[in-house]
């Protein structure tokens, strides 16, 4: 996935502050903060180019301590000048470090880092840090975010604008904040001011919306610049920012011949186009090792494809693009699309590069797109994740555009079904389990399965199945479609399970339900202020048929529950037949998002849930 540099070196800096914040509590703040950003002429190469200069002093409150500080740079965004005082002196023996950034012993193209500790050294003291940076091309500019991992006192941000730039500023979130804005004009430069004070260190939670939805910042849009005689074109609309994405694949050089070959090869002896293309989309899924991101010029340019071919790995736009010409080498209509993911606030309507973080294929069948993202390594032809659903994606169509929509999928696409037909022996229980996984949560398993070496995959796999009970013993076990994407995983299995029983006297009981699902899932309204957003649209299936004993009859039966709320329902009911009952629950999330105003009612809902999961069935022996 491509991430935007500002928006990542940004959201890094907000990580590593809050990680010490855990334990830091509100012990570091930063007393003042000027930032400025400065457009200036620069060569034949980068025209115009945007000078920026930041300024932070940091205090700590309660005791001395160290402030981990971590800028990101690359051929597009250099660090010039880092500048470091501590306690107002240089005489500190502080070196900033540069490497190179990798995952996984991965280097992410031209991505670097310069990291540093800088000591605070006894309350109420002040150590400082001052960093120049040059943005080489405005496109890059993007956002500009208010908040950081530390509660600010006082800050100070001014854009300077030539007249020979044009540009928009969009504002966003700043109503729960004292923010000041001026406009003035300065030795023939437009000077935007944002004044603020007492701004909140920025709060991390975990399953959140993406920044861009919530925190202040602003939004720079670069629209042209003149600097001399020769006018550049940036992002007036849409269309000049397609137009730039086409000027970067024309120039990425695939070499359809090798990608040819291995895709006849793929698709040998099938004749049927949509059978060619799940057969080439999963073998990219399978064999091109997903990376997470790029940046710089590399984090717009897809890698060429006989290179992603060859080393078997890429990142997001690497894959759509050896996707996109694996199909077209085979006279199969197959387009670039780029894309942002639910995780940012934007779309289209705003031409930015912060607009998108993705890239995807899309194969036209009889005119209209079948999304093919080769990043979610293990979900099927024609199944959406949800990361992209609804969201707009540009596609590729020669010299013009497509502005299309992703379709919302159902519930359904992500059904998890559960069926056991189960028989009571003295304590124990015994019989036959059946689970079919379909979208998402075949993905959700797969990908994990995948995280563990491959000679201890079965006995995780068991383990998971028991959901923590010792006494389930499996046996027989049977796998369908693991390496079949396109098709449900189905499993199947034989199981004992030992003391599921209780007796006392006449009676028995038992919980056939070890599966629980959503069992305590409360959202800490105390601490919680952002939405939650869970993983994906959901449907939970989980049937179970229980012959009884001869001797035995049901005394008591948990009173069944039926929640249907706007964006989920819970149904969990046990019925009686002759000599046997059946239970069935049925968890439906048809809405991915917990907004704040609802958490309420989701912990009323899911306690009355948890309640009904910890009732037991009571049998006694016939009279």
């Amino acid at each position: 996935m491509r991430v935007h540099f500002l928006f990542v070196a940004c959201l890094l800096m907000f990580q590593l502050s809050a990680a010490a914040q855990e334990t830091e509590d509100d012990n570091i703040s930063i007393v003042k903060s000027i930032r400025s950003f400065r457009f200036v002429k620069g060569t034949v190469d980068n025209p115009v180019v945007i000078k920026e200069e930041h300024s932070r002093m940091f205090t700590c409150n309660k005791y001395r301590t160290d402030v981990p500080v971590v800028e990101l740079f690359n051929i597009i965004e250099t660090i010039d000048e880092v500048d470091i005082r501590v306690d107002g002196s240089k005489r500190h023996g502080i070196v900033p470090a540069y490497e190179y950034y990798n995952r996984d012993g991965i280097f992410y193209s031209d991505e670097q880092v310069c990291y540093f500790t800088l000591p605070v050294s006894k309350i109420g003291n002040k150590s400082e840090v001052t960093l120049k940076k040059t943005i080489k091309d405005p496109r890059y500019f993007t956002n500009i975010f208010f908040t950081e991992g530390y509660a600010i006192n006082e800050q100070e941000i001014k854009l300077y604008v030539p007249a020979w730039v044009s540009l928009d500023i969009k504002e966003y979130h700043f109503g729960k904040y004292n923010i000041r804005k001026s406009v003035s004009q300065e030795s023939g430069e437009t000077v935007y001011t944002f004044l603020m004070n007492n701004i909140p260190k920025f709060k991390q939670e975990s399953s959140a919306p993406g920044l861009t939805y919530y925190a202040p910042h602003i939004l720079v849009l670069c629209k042209s610049a003149q600097p001399k005689d020769v006018p550049y074109t940036y992002f007036k609309t849409v269309k000049e920012q397609y137009e730039w994405y086409q000027s970067l694949v024309k120039t990425i050089g695939d070499d359809e011949k090798i990608v040819k070959e291995k895709a006849e090869e793929i698709v040998k002896g099938i004749s049927n186009d949509e059978e060619k293309v799940k057969k080439i989309f999963q073998w990219v899924q399978d064999n091109i090792r997903y990376i997470a991101f790029e940046n710089g010029i590399a984090g717009f340019k897809p890698e060429k494809a006989q290179e992603v071919l060859r080393k078997k790995y890429g990142d997001c736009k690497g894959m759509a693009n050896l996707l996109t010409v694996m199909l077209r080498s085979i006279k199969l209509d197959a387009r670039r699309c780029w894309i942002g993911t639910k995780h940012i606030a934007y779309d289209y309507s705003t031409p930015s590069l912060s607009v998108d973080n993705h890239m995807i294929c899309a194969w036209m069948k009889d005119g209209k797109p079948v999304y093919l993202d080769a990043t979610e390594k293990y979900i099927g032809f024609g199944e959406i994740a949800e990361r992209i659903q609804g969201r707009q994606t540009l596609i590729e169509n020669g010299n013009q555009y497509l502005l299309e929509k992703v379709p919302v999928a159902s519930y359904l696409q992500n059904t998890s079904t559960e069926k056991r037909k189960l028989v009571i022996e003295g304590n124990n229980l015994r019989g036959h389990i059946t689970h079919v996984w379909k979208g998402e949560n075949k993905e959700w398993l797969l990908n994990a399965l995948t995280d563990i070496k491959q000679d201890k995959q079965e006995n995780a796999l068991k383990q998971f199945l028991a959901e923590g009970e010792s006494g389930f013993e499996i046996s027989n076990l049977k796998i369908t479609n693991l390496a079949d994407y396109n098709n449900d995983l189905k499993i199947e299995y034989d199981v004992l399970w030992k003391n599921a029983v209780s007796v006392f006297d006449k009676d028995a009981y038992l919980s056939i339900d070890n599966r629980v699902n959503f069992k305590d899932f409360k959202i800490d309204t105390d601490k919680r202020t952002l939405p939650y957003w869970l993983q994906f649209k959901n449907n939970l299936v989980f049937e179970i048929e229980l012959v009884l004993p001869s001797d035995k009859v049901v005394s008591e039966l948990p009173e069944k529950i039926n929640i249907k709320q706007p964006g989920y329902s819970f149904y969990a009911a046990y019925t009686n037949e002759a000599g046997k009952i059946n239970y069935r629950s049925e968890i439906i999330i048809n809405n991915a998002e917990i907004v704040p105003e609802n958490f309420s009612q989701w912990n009323k809902d899911i306690k009355q849930l948890t309640d009904f999961y910890d009732q037991q069935l009571v049998l006694t022996s016939k009279k």
